[in-house]
């Protein structure tokens, strides 16, 4: 039986299990009635974050393109992160997404290396944004300390990784030439190449101390702004949760939501935001509504992504027959 076929089976189980788990605990007509008195301007407001989001993201794989010798207009990379979203949110994972800025950022380099290169650099610069935030609250929270004794472990030695690695690509010469050196000394001869090709790619990152500290800076804004996204969701629910509080739950709920147990985080999304805004005092069905309306705000962006990516196909197909019919004349 196909492997793939049967971690998609797992992980319907599991989101199945999960929601079960919950519904038989909530009232659906306390969620559906906290959800119909949501702030209507609030919940608009708060959707409207992920176009800021857009803008940051694409703003940083600019700049890394840049750093690579690439030029491409902002636009155009806003477009294809909004394309990629659609995958995500359509796939069952989030590779597809990962996959489209690959295939767009080859085309606009040239180059295959240096566009797995560049889009695997954009993610770790997002993940240790996102590490460094959840670590810093999981060390001020009392609150998560008691739920989660070990967190503040897992999360600190997650951030190590993702700060080893990012010194090895722009700071730490030795890291970077033992990994690249153990890649030209491998017996298949795919990784020898692979090892040529990525020290070009590493080397253009060597030394540029400028683009790391801005790809982290536009990162943790990134962060921010989420963490004000789903503030507004709350806010818009009136749930009694500081805002300060947000910076505790949001970056450590998107954490344990990342582990790839369930289909696109449903059953496990509900769970993990029942258990954190429970630490504050928010009843199960007001959780669940958070979460419910944060992920259908997950879907609609798909939708907004799924929208641009057929009206680039279709401006792709016009630009396409306009170059046949001149080619005919």
């Amino acid at each position: 039986m196909n492997k793939k076929f049967i971690f998609i089976t797992i992980k319907i189980i599991v989101s199945g299990a999960l929601i079960y788990w919950i519904l038989t605990r909530v009232s659906l007509e306390e969620v559906f009635a906290a959800m119909a008195n949501a702030r209507t301007g609030v919940l608009v407001v708060a959707f409207l974050m992920y176009f800021v989001g857009y803008s940051i993201t694409a703003i940083r794989w600019r700049l890394l393109l840049h750093a690579q010798g690439v030029e491409v207009p902002l636009f155009r990379l806003v477009q294809s992160f909004m394309v990629a979203l659609f995958f995500n949110n359509f796939l069952p994972s989030t590779i597809g997404g990962d996959a489209v800025r690959v295939y767009d950022s080859w085309r606009f380099s040239g180059s295959k290396t240096r566009a797995v290169a560049v889009v695997f650099t954009d993610r770790v610069f997002g993940m240790l944004a996102l590490m460094l935030i959840a670590t810093l609250a999981a060390m001020v929270s009392e609150d998560v300390v008691k739920l989660a004794p070990n967190l503040q472990l897992w999360l600190g030695l997650i951030l190590a990784g993702l700060v080893a690695v990012v010194g090895a690509i722009f700071f730490t010469d030795k890291l970077s030439h033992l990994l690249l050196k153990g890649l030209d000394n491998a017996p298949v001869g795919l990784l020898r190449k692979l090892g040529d090709k990525l020290t070009d790619v590493i080397q253009a990152f060597h030394g540029r101390h400028d683009v790391a500290s801005k790809a982290l800076g536009l990162s943790i804004l990134l962060q921010v702004n989420v963490i004000i996204h789903f503030f507004l969701i709350g806010y818009a629910l009136q749930l009694s949760v500081p805002v300060l509080a947000f910076f505790v739950i949001i970056p450590i709920a998107i954490v344990i939501m990342m582990l790839p147990v369930t289909i696109n985080g449903i059953g496990l999304r509900e769970s993990v935001f029942v258990f954190l805004l429970g630490a504050y005092g928010v009843s199960q069905a007001d959780a669940v509504a958070f979460a419910w309306i944060s992920f259908g705000f997950v879907i609609l962006q798909g939708v907004v992504g799924g929208v641009v990516y057929a009206l680039r196909n279709e401006s792709s197909s016009q630009k396409d027959s306009k170059m046949k019919s001149t080619s005919y004349k």
